[in-house]
């Protein structure tokens, strides 16, 4: 389905009062009950000033959003950088062979001063992710405590520029990994395609292949959103509803590629060919110090972890969460702007949404079973590119549609369609459960009753060891959370509960 930009409306009228219903008379919700006739005009709503984010100011692109489409990714990096490009390309036979750790020791350490272009130091993060995570966990190997400095220093650099982890995430997995087959098209399902991936196979570039189409067909909402705060501040409906009308769409579009997934993603190749290369290091039993970034200091800035001690070479440790869809800006953006407040795990017994819809935050922390305020989802934001991941900050400090709606009450037609939006969300959730239940917890499942059969003792490692748990990649017990995140969800709803 192609894909439409929303056109990002120019700023209402400054008035600071509601316009008129068009008709005294009840209006009729989604289900033909009548809503309660109102007085004209309507009150204005008791709205604080605030900030309304701009996308060009944080580089989302009005018409792609987080996908960087002109100019598309980087496919090469200069010359000087093919050591690096040479590696990737045979990343999978190097894998395979058990050869990648060799030919990655024996890399020159390139300058990062040589990037110049954005994309070229978006290029140069997805590289060295690619190299410096199949270096880590290797391929049935146990896993490798320190990260050479030919890789670890330009990594940083790279990170640092970039305000990204020295992890593999979501953007170098999805944003900048894609091309388009025609460049003339918009970048729909049947029009795109994954650049690089661990295994070689279909299943994992089906899997990513997903999600940028979905980051694809949600970008209209983003525009929208902004356009719906400007409304939220002006008290303008019908350009509220308009909003609305377009983030609905966006919405139901996410629920009609998500189950696509099921297509061409085998769930036994996903599990375990797939996904132990999303794993992180931040709570992994075989790295429980994280990884040591040889060469790399806290000068650096990325580094979170102690300096190396002891015979170590020196360097500093870090410990970060592997990619996960929770890094996707487009959700994050989608439930800040709909006021959908999701707490710490494990704690939907406790305070209820705020009224104004507005998120409880937390300051990132280590996660620990015993840790009650670890809140995941704020957390996965520490893992976008610096601009988009301020974006969302922003968002979440602007106004909220959700506070406007729960003024409204059930008085105007806007409820229904704001109720539609997340009732979408809710929907798109209950589906990626289901989509866990297969892919993970099942998955999970068959190895507990297989156990080690067929795997030499001496690889039994943290890859191996999580085939047994039904965790996410950045730790997470995953079913509980991820309903936990669909209760929240249903929570935005105005009015009486479904």
């Amino acid at each position: 389905m192609p894909v439409s930009g929303a056109a990002n409306s120019s700023a209402g009228s400054s008035s600071s009062a509601p316009p008129s219903n068009a008709s005294t008379s009840a209006d009729s919700n989604a289900s033909g009950a009548p809503h309660r006739q109102l007085p004209l005009p309507l009150p204005t709503p008791a709205l604080k000033k605030k900030t309304i984010p701009t996308l060009a100011e944080y580089g989302v692109s009005a018409t792609s959003a987080f996908m960087p489409t002109d100019p598309p990714p980087l496919l090469r990096l200069p010359a000087y950088f093919e050591p690096w490009e040479l590696v990737l390309d045979d990343l999978t036979s190097l894998l395979l062979a058990n050869r990648l750790r060799r030919r990655v020791l024996a890399l020159p350490t390139l300058d990062t001063a040589r990037l110049s272009t954005l994309r070229e130091w978006q290029r140069a993060y997805l590289v060295l992710s690619f190299i410096g995570q199949g270096y880590v966990w290797g391929k049935n190997e146990n896993a490798e405590e320190v990260l050479p400095a030919n890789v670890a220093v330009p990594w940083c650099a790279v990170c640092f520029h970039l305000d990204l982890k020295p992890i593999i995430s979501y953007a170098s997995v999805e944003l900048y990994n894609y091309k388009l087959l025609d460049p003339l098209d918009p970048p729909t399902l049947d029009n795109l395609a994954i650049l690089h991936t661990f295994s070689g196979g279909t299943d994992e570039a089906w899997f990513y292949l997903i999600s940028l189409a979905m980051e694809a067909a949600g970008a209209p909402a983003v525009p929208a959103i902004i356009d719906a705060l400007n409304a939220v501040e002006t008290g303008d409906l019908p350009r509220l509803r308009a909003a609305l009308e377009i983030i609905e769409v966006a919405i139901e579009q996410l629920n009609e590629i998500l189950p696509r997934m099921y297509e061409k993603n085998d769930g036994h190749i996903f599990f375990h060919r797939v996904r132990p290369y999303m794993n992180g290091w931040e709570k992994s039993d075989d790295l429980p110090n994280g990884v040591l970034y040889e060469g790399v200091t806290a000068v650096n800035g990325v580094p979170n972890g102690l300096p190396s001690t002891g015979e170590l070479p020196q360097g500093t440790y870090g410990k970060y969460a592997g990619a996960s869809a929770g890094q996707s800006p487009l959700i994050h953006v989608i439930d800040l702007a709909m006021g959908i407040t999701h707490f710490p795990a494990k704690t939907m017994g406790g305070p209820p949404p705020t009224p104004s819809g507005t998120p409880i935050t937390h300051q990132p922390q280590s996660p620990s079973g015993q840790d009650a305020s670890f809140n995941f989802i704020h957390a996965m934001r520490e893992y976008m590119p610096g601009p988009f991941r301020r974006f969302v900050y922003a968002i979440a400090d602007s106004y909220s549609i959700r506070s406007f709606k729960a003024w409204l009450g059930e008085v105007d037609s806007t409820v229904d369609a704001f109720n539609r939006c997340v009732e979408g969300m809710r929907a798109f959730r209950d589906k990626h459960i289901q989509m866990v239940a297969l892919y993970i917890v099942v998955q999970a499942r068959k190895k507990m009753e297989v156990g080690y059969v067929g795997t030499p003792a001496g690889v039994k490692t943290e890859r191996v060891n999580q085939a047994l748990l039904a965790r996410g990649t950045g730790g997470t017990n995953l079913m509980p959370f991820l309903k936990q995140t669909r209760d929240e969800t249903t929570a935005a709803r105005v009015g009486p509960s479904v």
